[in-house]
């Protein structure tokens, strides 16, 4: 199961935004595994949250972006391309910026790594977390890989 959720935030500190980022995706209360971008072939994406313990360890791709800087603009963008009759890539990109400018880069990585792999691409799924920040701000957007 993919789990795609986004949040932003602002913090004390650079570390304090992407956690309070994270809680506000709804993923604050898991150890977060950080995980390279294979979604298995058979994965389904939910449209909720899916139900796991707190504390548990989690992998996840994550897309982070943290600033200092007062009126920036950031945004964290993954898509997640699911394969004809094989396994999904799921691509990450964050920093300075708009969705208008993260999407379209995050769309040709999920193309340029089904033609690495000589797969056929089904359909694409993006999502941005886009923040504006007043002091210390970050923006996160995860896909939580989850089974059941």
């Amino acid at each position: 199961m993919l789990w795609l959720t986004q949040g932003t935030a602002e913090g004390d500190t650079k570390l304090n935004a992407f956690d309070n980022a994270l809680v506000a995706a709804g993923i604050g209360q898991f150890n977060l595994v950080k995980v390279t971008s294979v979604a298995p072939e058979l994965a389904t994406q939910s449209p909720e949250p899916v139900v796991i313990e707190a504390g548990s360890v989690v992998p996840a791709v994550l897309s982070t972006a943290q600033s200092s800087q007062p009126g920036e603009v950031i945004t964290a963008s993954i898509a997640i391309g699911f394969g004809k009759g094989s396994h999904g890539m799921i691509m990450e990109h964050a920093g300075p910026g708009h969705p208008e400018e993260m999407e379209p880069i995050v769309r040709r990585m999920v193309d340029e790594s089904f033609a690495r792999r000589g797969l056929t691409l089904d359909r694409v799924v993006v999502q941005s977390s886009t923040h504006r920040v007043e002091r210390i701000g970050a923006a996160v957007t995860a896909v939580v890989l989850w089974w059941r």
